[in-house]
């Protein structure tokens, strides 16, 4: 077996541990309840239990920040593919700090270029798509803000749905407050995962009608996919 197929085995055991853990806290309770007021009521919280534990463990199983091995801890850095960059934390409304790098063009070109906000897929970090934003800058003669979601790379927080919109949300609201760009040239690209969270921030009535357009690239039409 590889590290890699090692290192899938221990996130899965981990999620298993958390759930056979809270698993076995409502059984407990269950059997508390029954011998105390009969199987009526700890059937019940039997449901109860079940149907939290589940909708608790769904992120753990959708969200694969961890994979590859180490992409909590080491992110690849623009300069290593010859891109100048700032690296940035922003700060979400509700207190998370996300890790991103701004790779801006020098001097006057990039306040007049357009700029791409890049939303990565599921695993990993936005190191390991810098040869993505290689091709933004060079060939596209693009400025390119890429970002960690929440609970990606070396951003804080926990993954989930809705922390994902509200930090889409966070990185437009940097970009309106810097002066080294337009801020009527800003395009949204998502891949697979960020098509989604691109998708959502364009449908919003205030923040759609600040993006000048949006890219998706492999992204699903539902869960299922």
């Amino acid at each position: 077996m590889s590290f890699r197929d090692w290192k899938i085995v221990r996130v899965l055991a981990g999620i298993a541990m958390r759930i056979w853990a809270a698993s076995g806290a409502a059984l407990l309770s269950a059997f508390l309840i029954y011998v105390v007021y009969g199987g009526f009521f700890a059937f019940i919280l039997l449901l109860f239990a079940v149907s939290g534990i589940l909708y608790h463990a769904q992120d753990n199983l959708l969200y694969h920040p961890e994979l590859p091995a180490n992409s909590r801890i080491f992110i690849p850095v623009p300069s290593m593919h010859g891109l100048p960059y700032e690296t940035l934390h922003l700060k979400t409304r509700d207190a998370i700090s996300l890790h991103a790098f701004w790779i801006r063009h020098p001097g006057d070109k990039g306040r007049y270029v357009p700029t791409i906000v890049y939303f990565h897929g599921n695993a990993g970090n936005m190191g390991h798509r810098l040869q993505n934003a290689s091709g933004f800058y060079h060939t596209l003669q693009c400025n390119v803000l890429m970002v960690e979601y929440r609970g990606y790379g070396l951003s804080t927080g926990t993954p989930s749905e809705k922390g994902f919109f509200a930090d889409a949300r966070s990185v437009l609201d940097h970009l309106f407050s810097r002066h080294d760009l337009d801020h009527g040239q800003i395009i949204i690209f998502g891949r697979s995962l960020g098509g989604a969270v691109s998708i959502d921030l364009a449908a919003d009535a205030v923040y759609g009608s600040k993006i000048m357009g949006v890219i998706v690239e492999n992204t699903f039409t539902s869960i299922p996919d």
